[in-house]
């Protein structure tokens, strides 16, 4: 009874995730219709740069070879080896899956891709969840970071001393984190947390500080150039002024952070979208603000397809 229970309970919250996508989706949808006419009437204009669009396209790109790195660094760090270019085409592969409810199958198609490679699955799975971790702390922050540089904050609602402190603010707090992050005890937590949730005995080395450092630095450096990436794509569709770079590199972040914790909606499908319109329209029309967070899902695929199509045609030549 109970494992019956148990079954139709994971059925329900699927199918409710869906139907909270649907419902979101359309919320914006019907958004954009409503208002679209507003936006027509006050003579605004798109105009489409593709050389932007593609800089921004390739640049998702790099972004994901930056998380490949601090992935495969964590799994260095215990004790496994591969290569680079089989680190990205596991990634860049495993990717497609999040678009499957749950936000659990990336990892089990990872899981079974690696033991190719003599990766224990352990280890495996104890990689994801330290990236994970360490990926959703630095997007959390640069999230919260969008507080200090909406164009209501820089327009006086703050302090003019505490606005203009904002890069220092940041700084701060980014290195406060990755300092934290790359601390051995805060790794064997993680590492204990892990065993108690998948009830397994995870006997795992603890990397040195400075080896610690490696990861949350890449992860870093993975957010800021997925934002540069996504400030160039919104560039390409309309003008957009170079200091608002900031704020979309913690737009970017702070969306994916919570489309990530939805759980209930394949890749947060929906809860992404709601979050980016809503942090979009601090610069843009609403029925703008909704449009590019839309097309922002299609970009993002867009870039995903672009780099399996680049790892796989690598796979190709190394063969022949």
């Amino acid at each position: 009874m109970s494992s019956w229970l148990s079954r139709n309970s994971k059925q329900l919250r699927r199918i409710a995730g869906y139907l909270l996508a649907i419902a979101i989706l359309f919320f914006l949808g019907d958004l954009l219709y409503r208002t679209w006419g507003d936006l027509a009437k006050s003579g605004f204009q798109f105009e489409f740069d593709l050389p932007r669009l593609a800089v921004s396209l390739a640049l998702l790109v790099v972004a994901r070879a930056f998380a490949v790195e601090a992935w495969r660094r964590i799994l260095i760090s215990l004790g496994e080896r591969f290569g680079f270019a089989f680190g990205a085409r596991v990634w860049f592969l495993s990717n497609l899956t999040r678009y499957v409810p749950g936000n659990i199958w990336q990892v089990a198609t990872m899981m079974v891709m690696v033991e190719q490679q003599g990766v224990s699955k352990t280890n495996a799975l104890l990689s994801q969840v330290i990236y994970t971790a360490i990926a959703l702390a630095n997007a959390g922050l640069l999230g919260l970071m969008f507080i200090l540089v909406r164009p209501e904050i820089v327009n006086g609602v703050l302090p003019v001393s505490i606005a203009a402190s904002a890069p220092l603010i940041a700084a701060l707090a980014f290195i406060a984190l990755i300092v934290f992050l790359a601390l051995p005890p805060v790794n064997r937590l993680i590492v204990a947390l892990t065993a108690r949730v998948t009830r397994r005995e995870i006997a795992a080395p603890t990397p040195t500080f400075a080896r610690g450092l490696v990861p949350p630095l890449f992860s870093l450096a993975m957010w800021l150039t997925n934002g540069i990436a996504f400030y160039l794509f919104v560039d390409s569709i309309t003008p957009t002024s170079l200091t608002q770079l900031p704020a979309f590199i913690a737009m970017n972040a702070g969306a994916y952070w919570i489309g990530y914790l939805s759980f209930v909606t394949p890749s947060g499908l929906g809860f992404r979208e709601g979050a980016l319109a809503w942090m979009l329209a601090s610069f843009f029309p609403a029925p703008l603000a909704v449009a590019l967070s839309l097309v922002t899902r299609l970009w993002t695929t867009a870039g995903e397809i672009l780099g399996v199509v680049l790892v796989w045609n690598v796979q190709k030549k190394s063969i022949a």
